[in-house]
């Protein structure tokens, strides 16, 4: 009998049944997908760094090594279970051509590697460890992508040629985010190939479970260890990994709340406009003695049927969508292995999309406990109120015009020469590295006085980094990188306080203070060639760079090894800037442009936060659609005596129409201009929260306005006016006798 009363009902109210069971369709599908993406990410990554045994703690080194001091520093430390040193030859960039593909303008540190013995192994496409022949060479698969390679290719060394046998996966540089790319080859063609390049090593560590990472890195430093060069440890790698593609899936996880939101106000008002109807069939219900729990669950079996139909498909739904999203993914880290983990993560977040909802339908359905038998046989007749659906009609408009412009301006940002200030970095236009040399600090000299006599350059800056011991007042140790130099000509954002000008003025990342226990005021100890320095901290900085951990001072003369140098360039005559780089670029540097440095580093991740603001576009054009056409067919429908009356008056079709159309359109525009606010405004504090877990502090949107004042309002005011053409369509089909009926 209850589903024969079920059916019946969906039968004779189709358009509201399907706009409940659509509203919990994509609620659930957008939920389900970012647990899906979620899980398949963490368990990619984590994969390959546990298949390739990324090890905890490298410090790279430039220069001369013993390796017998290495040995005796592991002999002691017996946290550490395993280590090794590997040897990379760092090439000229120049120098390099990957399937006619000249590296020149890579920002990336590239170099030839041989396999490893113990650990920090090199995998194939299947995550196996990679054997290669004299005359081959593997390249990492971020360059497959990037240049269209293929197996057979050629790679070129100045004049020596190599076949690409294959490509890498690298658990420790997979990210673009990773500033250097290993290139795998044979023991015998790294020898033949030394002369081509400037060789480094990689002093890395695998540690016992309950190591302390920081511990044993500031004693590696103390002890006065090879460490020419950065350290990185086992969670900046994973980090690295984990950012490109979980900035997209923090996007779809933002759009699933808003749409879940939009979901909960929609489907509530649907089920207040069934009671209003139902108010006769209520009222007899309780008249003949039937509890006001059992009219409840008559509703409320309803919607659990809706919401399994909804969950379903939502579900069926992300898992067709999942496919092409996961695709970038598989391809940098290689298939997840949790196929049911992620399944049953998926199932959960439909689930809790679901309970939401039902919780939310349980609640409305409260309303019937106070309705008594009496007053829903006999109404008193109330002229019909339709200010509430035009208001529901204007918030929705404003959530998808929230949800469009929110990766709309995350991506216009990320893309922005200015977000360089959000690197640590001060918004120059040129950028010139110097790193993994054995003459770093004369090759900066001899940089720095060519630039002086350089009657192009408008302004530059020479800032040289170390990695010195520190310890806070707690007395926390760690190793800090520290950039020396003059910061006030390209400075960046601070957060707190001001850039370092004093000697003894010290500015850190947000990272590293948070860490440190840190603010502006607080002492900071250095060990500067042996001796204790006491620093100030003057200012706290936005870095999402070295895993957003840096420090800035003033330049302070002193022996401590240069782990590398960076100049920044301003030129008189930008449009010289093609020749100025290559002329420059011969002189041993790293020469890049900072818009392509942006771009080279975050092409990935925008390349997917593009998507991802299209897929948000698709979705709130659709909610838009579906809601405010629904919404004014409903107030049609409810107005539908007024309607026949104002046709037995004289009104037309159109007069009438027209109308409820500038009603819907006004109030469609009313919450764009609304959304686009909100979009602006509480958007910017979202991105801050997550863009700050990665260093990124006062984080500021910076604009597109072409897509705020004109792109966005002009694609949701369009999707409106169908909307509501399609709405007030039933205006036409009213006829003026209807009013003599006698509707109740």
């Amino acid at each position: 009998m209850l589903n024969k009363l079920i059916w019946n009902d969906v039968r004779q109210n189709k358009l509201l049944s399907a706009a409940a069971v659509f509203f919990m369709a994509v609620s659930a599908m957008m939920l389900a997908l970012t647990a899906l993406l979620f899980s398949s990410l963490l368990s990619s990554v984590n994969g390959l760094m546990e298949q390739a045994q990324a090890p905890d703690l490298v410090q790279m080194h430039t220069g001369e090594l013993h390796e017998e001091e290495i040995r005796q520093f592991a002999d002691v430390h017996r946290e550490i279970s395993q280590w090794q040193i590997c040897r990379f030859l760092n090439l000229d960039n120049s120098q390099v051509t990957l399937g006619g593909h000249n590296l020149l303008d890579s920002t990336q540190d590239n170099g030839l590697c041989v396999q490893n013995q113990k650990f920090d192994y090199l995998l194939d496409i299947d995550n196996n460890p990679l054997k290669v022949l004299p005359g081959q060479v593997c390249v990492p698969i971020c360059y497959r992508i990037r240049y269209d390679l293929n197996v057979g290719d050629l790679m070129q060394i100045s004049s020596e040629k190599l076949t690409i046998a294959g490509f890498l996966r690298d658990g420790q540089m997979n990210s673009m985010m990773a500033s250097s790319k290993r290139f795998l080859v044979s023991d015998w063609d790294y020898n033949r190939l030394k002369a081509c390049g400037e060789e480094e090593y990689l002093i890395e560590f695998l540690l016992k479970n309950s190591a302390d990472t920081p511990a044993v890195s500031t004693a590696y430093t103390q002890q006065g260890l090879p460490s020419n060069g950065p350290a990185i440890t086992k969670p900046l790698i994973r980090t690295m990994n984990a950012l490109s593609d979980g900035t997209t899936i923090v996007v779809i996880f933002l759009t699933a709340v808003v749409v879940l939101l939009v979901a909960l106000l929609c489907i509530r008002f649907i089920l207040a406009i069934r009671m209003e109807r139902d108010k006769r069939e209520v009222g007899l219900l309780k008249a003949l003695g039937i509890g006001k729990g059992a009219v409840k669950r008559l509703y409320f079996s309803k919607y659990i049927l809706f919401s399994v139909c909804g969950g379903l498909l939502g579900l069926g739904l992300s898992a067709v969508l999942r496919a092409p999203l996961e695709q970038e993914i598989r391809e940098l880290y290689g298939a997840s292995d949790n196929g049911t983990q992620a399944a049953v993560s998926a199932f959960c977040a439909a689930a809790v999309a679901e309970a939401v909802i039902l919780l939310c339908v349980w609640r409305s359905l409260k309303k019937t406990d106070r309705l008594s038998a009496a007053a829903a046989l006999f109404p008193v007749r109330e002229q019909a109120q339709n200010w509430q659906q035009y208001l529901l009609i204007g918030f929705v408009s404003a959530a998808c015009a929230f949800l469009m412009l929110l990766p709309q301006n995350l991506y216009s940002t990320l893309s922005s020469p200015a977000f360089v200030t959000y690197m640590g970095i001060g918004n120059a236009d040129i950028r010139m590295d110097i790193r993994q040399r054995a003459d770093i600090s004369s090759t900066t000299a001899q940089l720095a006085a060519a630039l002086e006599r350089d009657t192009q350059a408008a302004r530059y800056t020479v800032l040289r980094t170390h990695s010195l011991p520190a310890a806070s007042a707690d007395g926390m140790t760690c190793n800090l990188t520290v950039e020396m130099g003059d910061h006030t000509i390209f400075p960046v954002r601070y957060s707190e306080g001001t850039l370092p000008v004093l000697e003894n003025e010290i500015a850190l990342s947000s990272l590293n203070a948070e860490e440190l226990g840190l603010s502006v005021g607080d002492t900071l100890l250095l060990w500067i060639d042996g001796e204790e320095i006491r620093y100030t901290v003057c200012g706290i900085y936005s870095d999402i760079t070295n895993g957003g951990k840096t420090a800035k001072a003033g330049s302070r003369a002193n022996n401590a090894p240069v782990i590398w140098s960076v100049l920044y360039v301003s030129l008189k005559d930008p449009e010289a800037r093609s020749q100025w780089m290559k002329a420059y670029g011969q002189t041993g540097a790293d020469v890049t442009d900072i818009e392509d440095y942006v771009q080279d580093t975050y092409g990935p991740t925008l390349a997917r936060l593009r998507l991802a603001s299209r897929g948000a576009m698709l979705i709130a054009v659709l909610t838009a659609f579906v809601v405010i056409a629904l919404f004014l067919r409903l107030i049609v429908e409810q107005n539908r005596d007024a309607v026949s009356l104002q046709k037995a008056l004289g009104f037309t079709s159109g007069d009438i129409g027209r109308a409820y159309f500038f009603k819907g359109f006004l109030s469609s525009a009313a919450g764009v201009l609304s959304g686009l606010l909100l979009g602006t405004l509480l958007g910017e504090r979202l991105c801050a929260i997550v863009l700050k877990s990665f260093g990124a502090d006062s984080f500021r949107f910076i604009i597109r306005w072409d897509c705020l004042l004109a792109g966005i309002p002009a694609i949701i005011l369009g999707t409106a006016v169908s909307a509501v053409l399609m709405g007030t369509a039933e205006v036409r089909r009213i006829k003026a006798y209807e009013c003599c009926r006698g509707r109740d």
